[in-house]
This record gives structure tokens, C-alpha cells and sequence, in this order.
């Protein structure tokens, strides 16, 4: 049975991918703050099926060990790395920017991904593994006030293909992928709406005229083209 960790999955896309990977017959361990009550429910009725750990991306002292990472495996198959939890937050103009948003957005969106993935490789040694990182087409294109977001995406991605250059030739495989998944209709997209940014009237115009899609729609396709497919490395 294939191990697939989700950081990230009370709400929005998270939850999408957690029911994604339920319904592909997967075992799901999710990591995050807080979890939702159905959630709950199935880690108690389904301990062989669901694992939950509480951790605060915001606090790297939070993350789970490798060790505890290597306990919600199940006995063999694939393990894989989602990391989806994310923060858009603060949208600001350098100069007027939080310093304690700053740096939370840097921890949840950069380096708690780098610690985890630290963490995964570890308790994955000897097991095909994949870590998917979900970035943002912020990550390539210039978005004012949207400096921190944008900045630890597009570090995300250069970590992300310093990684799979070091596992390129790792036996058994390490596949490792940045996805962006597009706009969708989720409480980040919610967020920017109530915010302040020279590009805002696109976002407030995809949601008056009902073109966010769904997160369950992206997860499925994010599911789809790198978990049940041969995904290339980048």
C-alpha cells in the first residue's frame, strides 16, 4: 500500500487531495494544525488507512522526526510527499510589510517544506519515494505585494530541483516534481479578494463570473498526472 503524506488538509485544496488519495485506495497521513471532524472520525475507524499528526508549519519545532515520519508508513510500497499547506499572506508593498507575517509566511511556505522534506528522505531511505511541492505561477512572474508569497514559492521550486539533482541516480527512485495548480475557489482565493494589489481585479473578476474551479477538480488532475502516472523527475 502506497503512503502518501498531505500537509495542510482541513480545508481547500488539502482536503480535496485527502479525499483524492482515500478514494485511489492510498494510505493518507495528514499533517497540520487542526483537522476536520470527519477526519478525525476515519483516523479512529481506520488506523491502517489514516494517520493524523498535529504539527504548526509555523513552528519548525513542531515538525514531525523522521522517525515519526517512518511510524504512519505502511509496511512497504511507494511513500509520498505532498506538501500543499501555504500562506498568501501579507499582500503589502515592501516597506509596509509585517515583519512577524514575513516571517511567518517564509517558515510555512519555505522552510518548514525544507525541513520536512529533510525529514521524509530520511525516514524514506530504502523505499521508492516522490515529493510533490505545490507552488504557484506566482513563483515565475512578477505579482506587487505579493513579495513573500511569491519569493518562497520560487525558492521552493530552485530547492525542489536541487533535490531531485542530488537523487538523480538514487535507488530505488526519488521522483520529484513542482506543481502549480492554478486559481481555484478556495479561502486563499477568498483572502486576496479582501485585499490590496494592482492585479486584484482579475481574481475579483474569475470569482464574480464563476470561473475558479473547484478544488476537488485540481486535485483529481494533480493526482492523476503524478501519482497514478510515471511522472518525470524535473
Amino acid at each position: 500500500m502506497r503512503t502518501v503524506i498531505v500537509t495542510g488538509v482541513s480545508r481547500g485544496l488539502g482536503a480535496a487531495l485527502f479525499e483524492q488519495v482515500i478514494a485511489a485506495g492510498d494510505r493518507i497521513v495528514g499533517i497540520g494544525r487542526s483537522f476536520t471532524g470527519a477526519q478525525d472520525d476515519l483516523a479512529l475507524q481506520e488506523p491502517a488507512r489514516v494517520a493524523l499528526l498535529t504539527a504548526n508549519l509555523s513552528d519548525p519545532s513542531t515538525l514531525p522526526t523522521p522517525e515519526a515520519l517512518r511510524e504512519t508508513f505502511a509496511p512497504d510500497g511507494e511513500v509520498v510527499l505532498i506538501h500543499n499547506a501555504g500562506t498568501v499572506t501579507p499582500v503589502a508593498p515592501v516597506g509596509a510589510l509585517p515583519a512577524d507575517e514575513v516571517a511567518t509566511s517564509i517558515t510555512v511556505n519555505l522552510t518548514a517544506p525544507i525541513l520536512l522534506t529533510n525529514a521524509f528522505l530520511a525516514a524514506a531511505a530504502g523505499r521508492a519515494a516522490r515529493v510533490l511541492f505545490v507552488s504557484s505561477g506566482a513563483a515565475g512572474r512578477t505579482i506587487e505585494n505579493w513579495s513573500a508569497y511569491s519569493t518562497a514559492k520560487r525558492g521552493g521550486e530552485f530547492f525542489m530541483e536541487i533535490l531531485a539533482a542530488e537523487n538523480a541516480h538514487r535507488e530505488p527512485p526519488l521522483t520529484v516534481a513542482s506543481v502549480n495548480p492554478g486559481v481555484m475557489d478556495t479561502d486563499m482565493q477568498a483572502a486576496l479578494r479582501d485585499a490590496e494589489f494592482p492585479a486584484k481585479s482579475r481574481y475579483v473578476g474569475l470569482h464574480e463570473r464563476g470561473e475558479l474551479p473547484d478544488p476537488a477538480t485540481v486535485a483529481e488532475r494533480i493526482i492523476r498526472e503524478h501519482l497514478l502516472t510515471s511522472s518525470p523527475q524535473i
